[in-house]
């Protein structure tokens, strides 16, 4: 099938031509991120890719970027990695999914990225993630050309803004489109849609169902919310834990009982948990706290990013050798394991959807959002990267896209508009924002995350 991304097409058709300036796309390895670059050929010298391998593309799906230069990786069945640059294979192989990334960034630099830079060109990073920087400033140190050529960088998640919020130092100007009138409001909508489906299919091969169960979502964001909303209609029994006030008194007010912590007393005989902070949020403490509580069995998901609300679990199942509990693997299946852990008194069973991993990525071919979904992701993406340039010398720093302050303003919901019509989808009153789906907490979500008050429920 086609990939249509008509919104996109049209900036990068109709756009001014940067022919001195390499584009390092480093995005899901799927078909429309193959589609993004090769539409960002009609606006930039030179463009190349990085596949993030949540799921693997075919050759026939990355042809949309024939003639292109791109890096993905392969997982092989011992849970390592295989390296490759355009179908050819590189010889290298990394031992987890991080690694995998951080080393296709550091050949693609070195082998496609720099003999540019050192030809008088700069380089932009476009990104789904927060990979790069701690790669790039390993890079610096070793090819001093690197530093000062990087002109900008997009990013559009909230677990990649955080990371470039950590930063004590700004090198280049840095956008997150993460608070974004289009993130927050419409994209939402979609992503909490996919992962309620994937969990409902998931869990039906335990012998389990997601229908009339009880669901504790852990972090009540801007996705967390849209995934609670969606549950509605499976007749679930939901629960909300947020570390953070004013989030719990609005998942109240929505009529949700919510938690500042995950302790004994919440957890119930087959409860499904969705986790959705953007950070280890189910560790050895809510271990701890299973284990003394009257539950048997639950079933953990993640509708986040990475392995990260999940890491410190699987990480003692994989190096048990420190580990306070004792885990035994008990069942396999499609998109599941099932333990038991121990402390040495009580024990219990649980479940582990997905290996931990979000699952809107983990279907071999799943499309997490449409073509005509992300187009308006790309396309925002794509402006802000423009005006970065355009600005000349933006000062450095992380600046959010729909803060008030910032220096480059996009009229959003005139894109929103732009896409309903060219859809031809239903919206029912002139001014979109009276008709979307906006948390009620939309404004401190947006200020909480510039600010960094906090690291909860930022996604």
């Amino acid at each position: 099938m086609a990939v249509s991304m008509p919104v996109l097409r049209r900036i990068c058709a109709g756009g001014k031509k940067y022919e001195d300036v390499v584009l390092l796309n480093i995005n899901h390895d799927m078909k429309n991120t193959y589609c993004f670059s090769a539409e960002l050929r009609n606006i930039f010298g030179k463009v190349i890719q990085v596949g993030v391998s949540y799921t693997s593309s075919t050759a026939e799906e990355r042809k949309v970027f024939e003639g292109g230069i791109y890096y993905y990786a392969v997982r092989n069945r011992d849970g390592t990695f295989s390296l490759q640059r355009s179908e050819v294979p590189l010889r290298i192989r990394a031992c987890s999914f991080v690694d995998s990334i951080d080393m296709l960034i550091t050949v693609a630099v070195a082998k496609d990225v720099l003999p540019e830079i050192r030809n008088g060109k700069k380089l932009f990073i476009m990104e789904d993630g927060g990979y790069h920087p701690s790669t790039i400033d390993n890079l610096e140190d070793i090819y001093p050309e690197l530093a000062g050529n990087i002109i900008g960088s997009v990013e559009q998640t909230t677990s990649g803004t955080r990371i470039l919020s950590s930063r004590t130092k700004y090198k280049y100007p840095s956008f997150s489109i993460a608070r974004s009138e289009i993130k927050m409001c419409l994209e939402s909508v979609f992503i909490g849609q996919k992962i309620v489906e994937e969990i409902s299919s998931f869990i039906s091969y335990t012998n389990n169902f997601l229908n009339y169960s009880p669901v504790c979502i852990i972090g009540y964001g801007i996705f967390g919310r849209a995934v609670a909303r969606k549950l509605e209609g499976y007749r679930c029994s939901i629960s909300v834990c947020d570390t953070d006030e004013v989030i719990r008194s609005a998942a109240e007010r929505e009529g949700y009982p919510a938690c500042a912590a995950v302790t004994s007393d919440i957890f119930r005989d087959n409860q499904v948990f969705i986790a959705m902070t953007g950070n280890k949020s189910f560790g050895i403490p809510e271990l701890k706290q299973y284990l003394d509580s009257g539950a048997d069995n639950i079933l953990l998901c993640s509708g986040s990013s990475k392995d990260i609300e999940y890491k410190d679990i699987l990480s003692m199942i994989r190096d048990p050798e420190d580990s306070a509990f004792a885990f035994s693997l008990t069942e396999t299946g499609p998109f599941y394991e099932k333990y038991t852990v121990s402390d040495g008194v009580k024990q219990k069973s649980f479940f582990i959807i997905a290996n931990g991993m979000p699952v809107n990525f983990c279907r071999e071919g799943s499309i997490s959002l449409t073509d005509r979904m992300i187009d308006l992701i790309f396309a925002e993406m794509t402006l802000c990267a423009t005006a970065i340039i355009d600005s000349g010398k933006m000062e450095n720093g992380l600046y959010l896209l729909g803060d008030s302050e910032a220096p480059v303003q996009l009229d959003e919901w005139k894109l929103i508009r732009e896409w309903f019509e060219i859809n031809r989808m239903y919206l029912p009153v002139d001014d979109p924002e009276q008709c979307l789906f906006i948390h009620p907490c939309r404004d401190y979500l947006r200020r909480k995350t510039f600010h960094k008050l906090s690291v909860s429920s930022l996604i």
